[in-house]
């Protein structure tokens, strides 16, 4: 832009030649071009333009650069009655302006834009004290403003889909949590496919919905992808343009039940990546709640008692060794199966190493995923990997293990001999030692859950270890509370265990149940309770 200021014809302007330019407008037009913060300065009756790079993004592919020595008003016309009473508030009475996240319709790049920006104008006095323009320093915000929206409205789908009975109540729920005219989903249709047709089962629209005749849904349906329909033709790429609508494949398909999300998409906005990356995470919502409501409904019945044996299949390993109290409860009034694991392995060499684990969801899919990352956790440590190396393995294998995204884990081993645990997180909630002097927390060596993020470095801390302490793990049920933070059940946890310190590993996991779950549990619950280096052995 200062190139562009250079060999600009500034005599062709109401500013004349730049020779003749007043010192001051000389320093703000300097400023202006030597930041790389977004800056526009207006100069003179006409209010003429002159802008850096960092403002060029926000003319767009139309105005610019034909903005440049342009009067505002010209430029800004969509908007002119927004800005133009701020410009003369500045000019006439010296006093800045502020807006934050302010919404502006702007016609920059083909069509109306819908565009969000936090900006300030402030004065520009001439060489005689005399305002004379009007310094613009913005940022664009559409993005962040965006984005915001569309994880608050994901949110809400994927908290009215928990009470969901059955696949049509299912979709009758996420239509009502989107909502009729939401800005991002001006309109859905969940369609199931039924005697293998689809059925609108719910929507958010009044009347009918686009035609999908020119559309294979077999395909789709088949391929698990998507169509966008009405793309506009802009010039300068398809990311850059609105489009009409999308059709998303819904579900798993294979023997479970599946369906078609249809998406009128707002006109206003360029269906870029990000547009389309939040529809596919929103059917990724309702096509995973959709795949658990069918099997939970084929679990209740012809499945249950299978379930139940394969819980009990997994846990039975650990549920009797003299130092280890192992308790798994259900959620009240679900199935045996669980996403919440855990295992006792004896490596030899009076070392012994316990893993719990959480996966995301409950009955037979999650208790797939959780018993591969159980096999998979007990054949590292008994290959002799360490706390970080499994952790890091699981993080690695989980890719492949559908069902295993955003798990939580947490590794220990015990070391007899050298009083000593060593131990790593991945976001499992801290594992406590409790002690004649009280509790502390294993609260180092964390990491995020597995899966979510590429190329971390797993830790892991060692600590030493005092006769007779314990040890307790356990899954985020037996802590968590709604309404308050996570500090609280972790210390409620905590002065149970005090309380009852000094009896029996098996006695003090029936307490810590009976004082924290007096009612059952809420989530699926594990809970193990190790008897750490002393006369009692490992």
């Amino acid at each position: 832009m200062a190139e562009r200021c250079r060999s600009f014809d500034w005599a062709a302007t109401s500013l004349g030649p730049t020779e003749t330019w007043s010192r001051s407008l000389r320093t703000a037009v300097g400023i202006c071009l030597t930041s790389r913060f977004p800056m526009l300065v207006v100069w003179g009756p006409d209010l003429v333009k002159i802008y850096n790079d960092g403002y060029r993004p926000i003319l767009g592919e139309e105005k610019h650069p034909a903005a440049l020595g342009a009067p505002a008003a010209e430029v800004w016309q969509e908007i002119w009655d927004v800005i133009e009473p701020m410009f003369r508030q500045v000019l006439e009475t010296g006093t800045p302006t502020w807006s934050e996240h302010e919404q502006l319709i702007l016609e920059r790049n083909g069509f109306r834009e819908e565009c969000y920006f936090t900006w300030s104008y402030s004065p520009l006095p001439d060489d005689d004290g005399r305002i004379a323009g009007v310094l613009d320093v913005v940022r664009e915000t559409t993005d962040e403003v965006v984005s915001r929206r569309r994880m608050a409205l994901l949110a809400a789908v994927g908290a009215a889909l928990l009470q969901a009975g059955d696949p049509a109540d299912l979709c009758l729920r996420a239509a009502s949590a989107i909502g009729a005219g939401a800005p991002d989903l001006p309109a859905v249709d969940l369609h199931l496919w039924v005697d293998e047709q689809p059925i609108r089962v719910a929507s958010t629209r009044r009347g009918d919905g686009p035609d999908l005749t020119s559309i294979d849904l077999e395909a789709l349906r088949a391929e698990r992808g998507s169509v966008v329909l009405g793309r506009r033709d802009l010039g300068w790429g398809d990311d850059a343009a609105p489009a009409d609508h999308v059709v998303v494949a819904l579900g798993s398909g294979g023997s479970g039940i599946d369906g078609l999300l249809v998406a009128s998409l707002n006109a206003g906005r360029p269906f870029d990546a990000a547009y389309a990356g939040f529809v596919a995470v929103l059917a990724q919502v309702i096509g995973a709640a959709l795949d658990r409501t069918f099997h939970q409904a084929v679990e209740v019945g012809t499945y249950r008692q299978i379930g139940d044996t394969l819980q009990a299949a997994m846990l039975k390993p650990a549920s009797d060794l003299p130092t280890v109290a192992a308790r798994y409860l259900p959620a009240e009034g679900s199935l045996a199966v669980g996403g919440d694991w855990y295992d006792v392995i004896d490596l030899g060499g009076d070392r012994r190493a316990l893993v719990v684990g959480d996966c995301v969801g409950h009955g037979l899919d999650a208790a797939a995923s959780m018993s591969q990352l159980r096999s998979a956790a007990r054949a590292m440590l008994l290959d002799g990997r360490g706390p970080a190396e499994t952790v890091a393995g699981l993080d690695h294998f989980s890719g492949s293990v559908d069902g295993a995204f955003c798990a939580t884990v947490a590794v220990a081993v015990i070391a007899r001999a050298d009083h000593a645990i060593t131990y790593a997180r991945a976001g499992h909630l801290p594992p406590l030692i409790v002690g004649a002097d009280g509790h502390r927390r294993l609260d180092g060596a964390g990491g995020p859950p597995l899966g979510t993020i590429d190329g971390v470095v797993h830790r892991e801390v060692t600590e030493e270890l005092g006769d007779d302490e314990v040890l307790l793990l356990f899954s985020d049920g037996l802590v968590e509370r709604r309404g308050e933070v996570i500090d609280e059940g972790l210390n409620r946890l905590g002065k149970a265990a005090e309380a009852a310190f000094g009896a029996s590993v098996q006695e003090l996991a029936d307490h810590l149940l009976a004082e924290l779950l007096p009612d059952g549990a809420q989530d699926d619950v594990v809970l193990v309770v190790k008897a750490l280096p002393g006369l009692s052995g490992t």
